[in-house]
């Protein structure tokens, strides 16, 4: 079995939730979060990446964890708290990195305060320290995709207790958040994998629906470049998630988190293929 922890981020494959704060919904909305850490609650194993959809109040940067604009849900900083206290457990110390999709479900107010916004309140739950950031990978290089490419992810084991956030969702909002003062942003930022990897700029996840037409040959173009992450989303069978893991993607996002024929092997994470 190979040494994970030698492998570059780029090259890990993560079982992920779609829709995260909707998965177990039987049970209240932290047991939720900590079952998916933890693969407890009957689940197959542990999730390595969640996505939490963000609906942003009108007049102020106050963010609700929910799937529909008029739906109920938690504060953002509370679902934070729960990821964050579980990372703080002493059995978790050295937990495999985690990997966290906001999804901007809208986006009022300015996109520049926005950025500022987000990052301080992702840096006040997390710390610095513990964030893998674009300025990280991008390097001495010119942009984020040229540092990606040449390399620059960090290893798994040099990001064990560790976490990856990208930006998904309202297109505008966050092309401006990865393209303005990229070396110091906290977060990263998606693009629509239907659409070939880019050769430079400042965007090196890719976002790719499941069940979409291309779906196979638009992910084996985005793996074929060095340094790109490739996630699918919506993937409910077995058919899906073999394309996926085939494919290498590297995050597979799921809805059925209890089948074992959605699984790694046991821990949420495997290489992500030759």
């Amino acid at each position: 079995m190979p040494d994970i922890d030698r492998f570059r981020y780029d090259e890990v494959a993560f079982k992920g939730s779609h829709n995260s704060i909707d998965r177990l919904g039987h049970l209240p909305w932290a047991e939720r979060i900590e079952h998916q850490l933890s693969g407890t609650g009957g689940l197959s194993e542990p999730c390595r990446a969640l996505e939490l959809d963000l609906v942003q109040e009108s007049h102020r940067f106050r963010w609700t964890v929910k799937h529909g604009v008029n739906d109920d849900g938690p504060g953002l900083p509370d679902v934070l708290e729960v990821v964050r206290s579980w990372a703080d457990r002493s059995s978790n110390a050295n937990h495999p990195v985690l990997t966290l999709h906001l999804d901007l479900k809208n986006a009022p107010l300015t996109h520049e305060s926005f950025a500022s916004a987000i990052d301080a309140l992702l840096t006040k739950s997390f710390g610095a320290s513990r964030l893998c950031t674009p300025g990280e990978v991008m390097g001495d290089h010119e942009d984020l995709v040229r540092g990606a490419r040449a390399g620059g992810w960090p290893t798994f084991g040099q990001l064990r207790g560790r976490m990856v956030i990208c930006l998904s969702g309202r297109g505008e909002r966050k092309l401006r958040y990865a393209r303005r003062n990229a070396t110091t942003r906290v977060c990263f930022a998606d693009y629509p994998g239907s659409r070939g990897a880019p050769r430079r700029g400042h965007r090196v996840f890719a976002n790719l629906f499941v069940d979409a037409h291309g779906y196979r040959g638009n992910l084996a173009r985005v793996k074929r470049q060095t340094g790109f992450m490739a996630r699918g989303y919506n993937i409910v069978h077995r058919r899906s998630w073999d394309d996926s893991v085939a494919g290498r993607a590297n995050v597979l996002s799921g809805d059925v988190l209890d089948s074992t024929d959605l699984f790694l092997g046991g821990e949420g994470y495997a290489a992500a293929g030759p």
